[in-house]
């Protein structure tokens, strides 16, 4: 490949994505995919090299449509395409690394913020009753941890009652015509997850249907997050099951977060929580067991007036530890 005044971006797509593409799992892949055909194609991809600069790329990105993540995944592919450029000698410099970094925070940069408690997991299981099968998978989220497409990619040989473990082998995900498709987890690895005296009586249910997946529609089907919202009204309801202080509404994937800070305050380890959230990185499952200053408060002083000290300062007095514990069998 000869580097001319006519060289596109769209050329350095058909010369290096084959690189890119190396290594990673297929739903990374189809992302990708997606973020190329959606929006790099559309704003950059005839454009000739030798105007890619950096303020090119930034007016381009905010013109994107999608969510943040999807903006990130056609940013992400754009500089890894432009690194193989510079690699190659095709560029002098990638003008992706040029941009500045955005300063607006994740909503997702306090996954315990998110979680909802457990009366307001009662209350969303209560407001979703009209429809069985689609509470039944809003309950299979909030008691698994699992990521929609995982759920509902769930097939009755996964689940072993005996021993207490789900083991998740696949997801559904979106192939970009409008279906779901199996594919291998996010992390490209099987893993289990535990199954909490709270999903047991949703399995009992699921059961019943006779579908060979778990978690479906009333028909069989699998659930994605347009159905799944149609289905249960997620859309008119949500802010009557939860608010936050961001002002983000409450969202599927939050019921994640709500089960994996469950564990968390429960004393599950990180590397234990890693394993079962089937994350890559241990660094994003930490902020599961990071403590606010209030809950440290809390916990300080439950240490220290639950004690068994032989000295006190009330006059003999003892402190009592009063525990809340909670159950969802509906």
């Amino acid at each position: 490949m000869q580097l001319d005044e006519s060289t596109t971006v769209g050329a350095f797509h058909a010369a290096y994505a084959s690189l890119v593409y190396e290594g990673l799992t297929s739903n990374a892949v189809a992302a990708y995919d997606r973020a190329w055909r959606l929006r790099l194609a559309p704003s950059l991809g005839g454009m000739p090299s030798t105007e890619l600069r950096p303020l090119v790329i930034m007016r381009a990105r905010a013109a994107w449509h999608g969510a943040d993540s999807t903006k990130q995944d056609a940013f992400a592919l754009l500089s890894r395409l432009l690194d193989f450029a510079v690699l190659d000698g095709q560029l002098p410099s990638n003008p992706c690394h040029k941009l500045p970094r955005s300063r607006q925070k994740s909503v997702d940069a306090d996954p315990v913020a998110r979680a909802i408690n457990e009366q307001q997991t009662l209350r969303m299981l209560e407001l979703t009753a009209f429809n069985p099968f689609g509470q039944r998978a809003l309950a299979g989220l909030v008691f698994t941890g699992l990521r929609l497409g995982e759920l509902v990619g769930l097939r009755w040989e996964d689940v072993d009652v005996a021993r207490g473990l789900i083991t998740v082998r696949r997801t559904l995900s979106p192939n970009g015509s409008g279906r779901l498709e199996s594919r291998p987890t996010k992390s490209g690895r099987l893993r289990d997850v535990p199954i909490l005296d709270d999903l047991e009586p949703w399995l009992d249910s699921a059961r019943e249907t006779g579908h060979p997946h778990v978690f479906t529609g009333v028909r069989g089907g699998p659930f994605d997050s347009g159905n799944l919202a149609r289905a249960v009204k997620w859309f008119s309801l949500r802010d009557n099951i939860a608010t936050f202080a961001d002002d983000a509404p409450l969202r599927f994937h939050d019921l994640r977060h709500t089960f994996l800070t469950r564990l968390a305050r429960l004393g599950v380890t990180p590397t234990q929580l890693q394993k079962i959230a089937g994350r890559a990185s241990i660094t994003t499952t930490e902020l599961y067991t990071r403590s606010s200053s209030t809950e440290a408060a809390l916990a300080a002083r439950a240490t220290v007036n639950g004690a068994n000290r032989e000295v006190t300062f009330r006059g003999g007095e003892k402190a009592a530890n009063h525990g809340f514990t909670s159950t969802f069998k509906l």
